[in-house]
């Protein structure tokens, strides 16, 4: 064959496979845009789940701060001060109480309530709305009354935002949207930092049949960061919303023995008002109605003693038990 129709013949070959490369090229990258816009929506969605689920326990447990300020600077406080008028009390005196060996109502632990009290009402004397949010989650998570009982007037309270910030899960949840702070720990796992949501994909200029085979595998390995990225946000979506389910049904059970404490206070100081403050002059309906305020209020302490979370920012094994004891309290007192 002639030279010039070979090189003719190579030449419809060449622009031939070009065309071919082109089509797989302009393929490859139809492709690429799919499984991105794919990826984008999934970790779209995921992100959405879990901010939601994020600020959710974060009210929870802010509430639950809010709740534990109030009735100690109340009820609690109204409690301590007339329990403390009364004058050799002795409740193992009390006659014909089984109760009498689950009372536990020590001086130290007493003292620990009243200072507590007082702490809460001179922060609410402010309003609870003016309360920051780190500080309400700090005493929705840990023990209201050892970060109030054991320290002065604002020593507590100064001391709450580093308290908040050592632990990891608090300091994520009081961090705003994922957008606004990053990334952190909740429930005891690492959310992901790599990928906020599917990277876009930059196509511009000419496209090159190497380019577009590269974005197809960039985004084939962008989707599949998206698909990491819904898992593990389903689990901590899931840990996040125990949180939440905890603190309120904690607030719950807290605000009903409340209520309960709030009747025998009332009768504390009726007795009071009627027969003196001298213990020895009670009868036994009087002494035991004491003795039945005292059993509510120590149970009460103990439920705002219990910390929700653990250090490591987990739901603790103790908030548990206690909810569940306090449960079976109530149903068996009321």
């Amino acid at each position: 064959m002639p030279l010039p129709f070979v090189l003719a013949a190579i030449g419809v070959a060449a622009g031939a496979y070009g065309v071919k490369r082109g089509l797989d090229a302009k393929e490859n990258m139809d492709k690429a845009k799919e499984i991105t816009q794919s990826a984008q929506k999934l970790a779209d969605k995921a992100k959405y789940k879990l901010e939601s689920a994020q600020e959710n326990t974060r009210d929870a447990i802010v509430s639950l701060g809010r709740k534990k300020i109030e009735v100690l600077g109340s009820t609690v406080k109204d409690f301590v001060e007339n329990y403390g008028k009364i004058k050799n009390i002795n409740l193992r005196e009390t006659e014909g109480i089984e109760e009498l060996k689950y009372l536990n109502l020590t001086k130290e632990s007493f003292r620990d309530l009243k200072n507590a009290s007082y702490e809460a009402l001179d922060i609410a004397s402010n309003g609870l709305a003016s309360v920051a949010g780190g500080t309400l989650m700090a005493y929705g998570s840990y023990s209201a009354v050892a970060l109030l009982g054991t320290a002065s007037t604002g020593t507590a309270i100064g001391g709450l935002s580093g308290v908040a910030a050592t632990n990891a899960t608090l300091a994520w949840l009081g961090g705003g949207s994922l957008a606004a702070g990053g990334f952190g720990v909740a429930g005891g796992m690492m959310v992901l930092g790599g990928l906020v949501a599917g990277p876009a994909l930059a196509i511009g200029g000419s496209i090159f049949a190497s380019q577009a085979e590269k974005a197809l595998n960039d985004a084939e390995s962008n989707y599949d960061k998206a698909v990491l990225f819904e898992t593990e946000t389903k689990k901590i979506c899931t840990t996040l919303k125990g949180i939440a389910n905890r603190a309120e049904k904690i607030e719950e059970v807290l605000d009903s023995l409340d209520d309960y404490l709030a009747e025998y206070v009332y009768e504390m100081k009726e007795i009071i008002i009627g027969t003196g403050l001298d213990w020895n002059d009670y009868d036994q309906d009087e002494k035991h109605t004491i003795f039945k305020c005292a059993m509510i209020a120590q149970t009460e302490k103990k439920l705002l003693d219990t910390s929700l979370l653990s250090d490591s920012g987990e739901l603790t094994e103790e908030s548990r038990t206690v909810l569940q004891d306090t449960k079976k309290f109530l149903q068996a007192s009321v």
